[in-house]
C-alpha cells in the first residue's frame, strides 16, 4: 500500500464482476464509487488504513450490490483542501462516480462540503474528516458524515480531566479545523467546570521540530495533544528526548493515540487516556470480524480510519441494498442512507437530523495486552451526538471553534 500516491484504478483496486463469477444486471451500468483519502504526506499511513477499510467492506459483498458490479476509483488529496476539491471534480466529471467516500483530513472535508453544490447528482459520505461545520452549520442535502465531529469524543475527556484533579492544561495541536474542534470540545467541558488553559501551541501540519514547546510546559498538570500521523510520533519521541514522558501527563486527542501511532510509540504512551469513537478492545461480532480481516492484511490492529472508512462503505452498501442498488435515484438513496442504522465495528450508529453520526464514545487507556499496545476502554458513553449535552440551536448559533475560541473564563 505504500506505493499508493496518485489516482488508482482498474487492476489494483477494481474487482470485475466477471472475475468474481457474478452476472451484471441486464442493461445496467456498474455502480461507481470514489474514495478520497490522504495517501501522501504526514497522514499517509492513516490514508492507507482508510483504503483498506473500504476494500474490506466491498470484499464482503463481492464488489457487487443488487446484482450490479461495483467499480472503485481512489484519489489522494495529500490532506490539502484545494487538492481535495480537484480530486472530487475528477471523480465526478471524469469517472462519473455516483458516491464519494471521504476525505480524511478535516480541512479537506470542509472544502469538499463547501463545494458540494457543484455535484448535486453525487452523494458525499464524509468518512474521516471531523471539522465541525461539515454537519454543524450550512447543512448540504448531498453530504453525510459517518465518522464524527472533532468535539464529539473530546467533550467527555474535558470532564474526565477535571475530575482527575487537573486544573491547568496546556494545548498542543495542529493549526486547522479538526484540531480546533477537538480542542473546542475538550475546553467546553473542562473550562465550564473551572479548569484553565494557560498555554496553546498551534503548529502546522508536517511540523518536525517541537523543541521550542517543551521548556514551556512547566507548571501545567497535563498537556492535551491533538496531533496526527507522523506529527504525533515526532512529538512523543521528542517529548521523551526532553525527559518529560512520565513527568508531564498526556491527554490524547482522537488521532494522537490511535492504533497507527501505538504501533510506533506505544511504550511511550503507556497509561495515557484519550477520547475516541474507536477502541482497541470492543466485544462485538462486527469489531472482531474487522479486527481479524485487517490483521490478516497488515498484521496489526485496525486504526480509527480503517473503521471509519469501513463504516462509511458499509453504511452506503446497506442503503443501496435496501433499494436494489438503484443508485441513480439519488433522492431515494439519501433517504435510505438517513434511515439506516446498524452495528458498525465500533458501536451501533445512526444519523441525526443534520446528517451526522450518533455513535458511542470511548475513554481509552493505553495498555500492553499480550505484548501489543492497545487502547483499552475505561468508560463508554453511549449514543453521543455532535451537540453533547448542549442545546442544538444555541450551539449552532455560537461561533465556530477556532484558534482563540473557546477561551476559558
Amino acid at each position: 500500500m505504500g506505493m499508493i500516491k496518485k489516482t488508482l484504478f482498474a487492476g489494483l483496486f477494481l474487482c470485475s464482476a466477471s472475475a468474481l463469477g457474478l452476472s451484471q444486471a441486464a442493461g445496467e451500468e456498474p455502480i461507481r464509487i470514489g474514495v478520497i483519502s490522504s495517501l501522501s504526506g504526514p497522514f499517509a499511513q492513516l490514508g492507507e488504513d482508510s483504503v483498506d477499510g473500504v476494500k474490506i467492506a466491498l470484499e464482503e459483498v463481492g464488489y457487487q450490490i443488487g446484482g450490479r458490479e461495483i467499480q472503485l476509483f481512489i484519489e489522494d488529496d495529500g490532506a490539502d483542501p484545494s487538492t481535495a476539491i480537484e480530486k472530487a471534480r475528477a471523480l465526478v466529471n471524469r469517472d462519473k462516480v455516483q458516491l464519494i467516500l471521504g476525505p480524511l483530513s478535516g480541512s479537506a472535508g470542509q472544502a469538499v462540503k463547501d463545494s458540494a453544490d457543484e455535484w448535486p447528482n453525487t452523494t458525499i459520505v464524509v468518512a474521516g474528516a471531523a471539522a465541525e461545520d461539515i454537519t454543524m452549520r450550512g447543512i448540504k442535502p448531498n453530504v453525510f458524515r459517518t465518522s464524527y465531529t472533532g468535539a464529539q469524543p473530546t467533550f467527555p475527556l474535558g470532564d474526565y480531566a477535571y475530575k482527575q484533579g487537573y486544573r491547568n492544561v496546556a494545548i498542543v495541536a495542529e493549526d486547522y479545523a479538526f484540531p480546533y474542534a477537538q480542542v473546542g470540545g475538550f475546553m467546553s467541558t473542562f473550562c465550564s467546570l473551572g479548569g484553565k488553559v494557560p498555554k496553546k501551541f498551534w503548529v502546522p501540519i508536517g511540523t518536525s521540530d517541537f523543541s521550542s514547546i517543551f521548556p514551556q510546559l512547566s507548571g501545567v498538570d497535563a498537556v492535551f495533544v491533538a496531533l496526527g500521523g507522523t506529527d504525533a510520533v515526532n512529538f512523543i519521541q521528542q517529548m521523551d528526548g526532553f525527559g518529560l514522558i512520565g513527568k508531564v501527563k498526556i491527554l490524547g486527542g482522537t488521532v494522537t493515540v490511535d492504533a497507527t501511532q501505538l504501533a510506533s510509540v506505544g511504550e511511550l504512551l503507556d497509561g495515557v487516556v484519550s477520547a475516541s469513537i474507536m477502541s482497541g478492545q470492543i466485544d462485538t461480532p462486527a469489531f472482531k470480524t474487522l479486527d481479524e480481516k485487517f490483521r490478516s492484511k497488515r498484521d496489526r490492529a485496525p486504526s480509527l480510519f480503517t473503521e471509519n472508512y469501513y463504516r462509511a462503505a458499509k453504511w452506503s452498501l446497506l442503503a443501496l441494498d435496501n433499494m436494489g442498488g438503484k443508485i441513480e435515484d439519488q433522492d431515494t438513496f439519501r433517504t435510505k442512507l438517513q434511515q439506516t442504522s446498524f452495528a458498525a465495528p465500533a458501536s451501533w450508529v445512526s444519523f441525526d437530523q443534520y446528517h451526522n453520526v450518533v455513535t458511542d464514545v470511548y475513554l481509552n487507556q493505553v495498555k500492553n495486552v499480550d505484548g501489543e499496545w492497545l487502547n483499552v476502554p475505561i468508560r463508554t458513553y453511549s449514543t453521543v451526538g455532535q451537540f453533547w449535552n448542549f442545546d442544538p440551536k444555541e450551539y449552532q448559533a455560537a461561533p465556530s471553534y477556532n484558534r482563540d475560541l473557546p477561551a476559558c473564563p
